[in-house]
């Protein structure tokens, strides 16, 4: 297998690219057949990726290099949470997450911690009021009212946008971080300032395997493509 992909010819021909995309690999590979089938091209792709020779940023542009995919903390009130949802809302589409995130990136870290449970829209009420009935400390997120160390510890129960980018993680919904990096730079609540949100960017990009076509998509959903279009700019990702 190792030599069909021709990794080592490969990595001299397009290896100074600082990003390339499936037609040049495609174009790579019928340099030694011309009339090979796309079902094969893609099957050296995936191959590529499974081992570690390019990962994806996008939908159909890749980079060299293994990169591991983001995967949220787990915590008890986490299983927790998702259990009353599969028991009392089995058919919501939600996802979960946590601010300490943040502090994986950020120069500064948080003393904050919140728990984020993102909704669609119709069941937010009722996710909230089910919540409530085990951890008091729940509130929607279009209640806040007071600043975020105020609320240190507390479920916070959101409208989860149409589509938004998750991942599966011990068989229970969580927020992928294309989703966390979007929100961080969009939402409100968040006291990052523009220089704080570049700087978790760039760190998240370079420890991270990040889809920024899932970025993009789910920020122009929210109508703001634009903002995170600039920092991907500035971060020259």
């Amino acid at each position: 297998m190792y030599d069909t992909l021709h990794i080592d010819e490969l990595c001299n021909t397009l290896g100074d690219r600082i990003q390339l995309t499936s037609n040049e690999i495609a174009n790579f590979y019928r340099s030694y057949s011309p009339d090979i089938p796309i079902s094969t091209i893609r099957w050296k792709i995936h191959s590529l990726v499974n081992k570690g020779v390019i990962y994806s940023i996008g939908r159909g542009l890749y980079r060299f290099g293994r990169k591991p995919i983001f995967k949220p903390n787990i915590y008890t009130r986490t299983e927790v949470i998702a259990d009353i949802m599969q028991r009392r809302l089995p058919f919501a589409k939600y996802c979960q997450w946590d601010l300490h995130v943040a502090n994986a990136f950020s120069t500064y870290l948080l003393n904050t911690q919140l728990y984020f449970v993102d909704v669609e829209r119709d069941v937010v009420n009722a996710a909230y009021h089910e919540i409530m009935k085990t951890y008091r400390r729940t509130v929607l997120y279009r209640n806040l009212s007071e600043e975020l160390p105020y609320y240190d510890g507390y479920i916070v129960v959101r409208n989860m946008a149409l589509e938004a980018p998750t991942i599966d993680v011990e068989d229970m919904p969580m927020a992928s971080l294309e989703k966390i990096l979007v929100d961080f730079a969009l939402d409100r609540i968040f006291p990052f300032s523009d220089t704080e949100i570049v700087d978790i960017y760039a760190n998240a990009t370079a420890d991270y395997s990040v889809n920024t076509s899932r970025m993009l998509r789910y920020a122009g959903r929210r109508g703001r493509r634009d903002v995170i279009e600039e920092i991907l700019d500035e971060i020259n990702y």
